[in-house]
């Protein structure tokens, strides 16, 4: 068995790097054997959208698309810029090709390492892609400055989780593509994060920083969290925006 690791960052020593490396140590740990790979060492080039999917595939290295069919499973990790994935692993998910890629578990992170806005649409980007490949996707996990430390944690759990889900790889239900999708549609219903939006990003940024500071600022913005929490509770989701970002620049740009 072996767990691939796929860094979509240019940065070979960054932020993404780290937390891939987070949940292949916690394969290994399992005693499973694992490999890494930089997609900035591969020729992809860009799709250009005729063809369909048998033109694409030409598009990805066969060495790189081969790699991800023979995995058992797959953990790959992109830096977010300007509120989505990189270009490199965005080109990476329109061309490879995973014949295997039926209930082939997979793991997913996304790392918004400036404000960090973005790591939920981000790290949706990339389930959206397990989700129509028919993978069997685990722990979303958006990662951003304030929470690094204790993603990187997680993500060695989820790496032995997904050495457990691989020792009894389960294709999903139906012979052909379009059979399996009641039963890829049901799985995916359960997976976090594939329903938010901005607001709950910026819910999500507060609660990191608020986290993780100190001083006069941190009891101000428990109250504008608190109160963006109500407002959300009575269906007033655009009044609970502003609070919600008020909570987060508070610890933001707080000196």
């Amino acid at each position: 068995m072996v767990i691939l690791g796929i860094v979509g960052s240019p940065r070979k020593n960054g932020r993404t790097n780290r937390l891939v490396d987070a949940a292949l140590d916690g394969a290994q740990s399992r005693g499973t054997a694992i490999n890494k790979i930089y997609l900035v060492d591969y020729e992809i080039q860009q799709f250009k959208g005729t063809g369909g999917s048998a033109e694409a595939y030409k598009s990805c290295p066969e060495a790189l698309s081969k790699l991800c069919e023979d995995a058992d499973a797959i953990v790959l990790g992109a830096p977010v810029y300007w509120g989505d994935i990189n270009g490199l692993t965005k080109d990476f998910m329109d061309t490879v090709r995973i014949s295997t890629s039926s209930g082939k578990p997979a793991l997913g992170v996304a790392i918004a390492g400036g404000s960090g806005k973005g790591l939920l649409s981000g790290v949706q980007s990339i389930y959206h892609f397990f989700f129509h490949k028919q993978m069997r996707a685990i722990d979303p996990t958006p990662v951003s400055r304030f929470n690094l430390d204790k993603a990187v944690e997680q993500l060695k759990e989820s790496g032995g989780k997904l050495v457990d889900l691989a020792t009894k790889a389960e294709p999903f239900s139906g012979t052909a593509w379009n059979d399996r999708w009641p039963d890829v549609v049901a799985y995916y219903t359960s997976i976090p994060y594939f329903d938010c939006g901005p607001l709950d990003e910026f819910i999500m940024l507060a609660r990191q920083l608020i986290t993780i500071s100190e001083g006069k600022d941190v009891t101000q913005a428990k109250t504008e969290l608190e109160t963006a929490l109500t407002l959300i509770a009575e269906g007033k989701r655009d009044d609970a925006a502003r609070h919600a970002v008020t909570s987060y620049q508070l610890l933001f740009y707080s000196p």
